[in-house]
């Protein structure tokens, strides 16, 4: 019975570490797949009331863009109206342009860039903010932001799985299937 027990034991062990693979390298490739220019933060924030002088949308990436002549940041207006925004690209820090707000509303910005350390183009994506004159400024992005200062040195949970989970994963196969008949005889001829 103790033999089956261990066997048993042995069998759940091992089918857990085979799913903390599984799922370490899910998220490996994961994150991986889903890592096309990140927005780290944005002046406006997505859903924040701004007033004051708006003349311009500052978004941080995670990674650094390339500027090229087709990325495109653009901005709809309450009443429709899409326009480009004149664009500047600075690392990870992008600026697109616009005349002064007047009109309140609910403002929409949109746009898709090549992403640097991949070299592949971001999918559109968008962000919105509502603007009442009355409303107090934005805080604009310092400087800094060009050289990612959004927290881009952190461990991404991908590095942590490939750092913990699998080693750990290995650790528990090795002792769980490591030959053991040696000491189960031992045990026999001290009885």
């Amino acid at each position: 019975m103790r033999v089956r027990a261990r066997k048993i034991v042995a069998l759940v062990v091992a089918i857990a570490i085979v799913l903390a693979l599984l799922l370490s390298l899910l998220a490996v490739f994961s994150s991986t797949a889903a890592a096309h220019a990140e927005m780290r933060r944005s002046a406006p924030s997505p859903g924040q009331l701004v007033g004051g002088v708006v003349d311009r949308v500052e978004m941080e990436f995670r990674d650094p863009i390339r500027p090229h002549q087709s990325n495109g940041v653009g901005l709809l207006y309450p009443d429709g109206t899409r326009i480009l925004t004149m664009i500047e690209v600075n690392g990870h820090l992008v600026r697109g342009r616009f005349d002064t707000l007047t009109e309140p509303g609910t403002y929409k910005v949109i746009w898709q860039l090549l992403d640097d350390s991949d070299g592949d183009w971001n999918p559109p994506e968008e962000l919105e903010f509502t603007y009442d004159p009355a409303a107090a400024s934005p805080e604009w992005l310092p400087a800094s932001a060009a050289e990612g200062s959004g927290g881009g040195g952190g461990i991404s949970g991908s590095t942590l799985a490939l750092v913990v989970v699998i080693p750990v994963a290995v650790v528990l196969a090795a002792w769980v299937f490591w030959p053991r008949k040696r000491k189960s005889a031992q045990r026999k001829r001290l009885r």
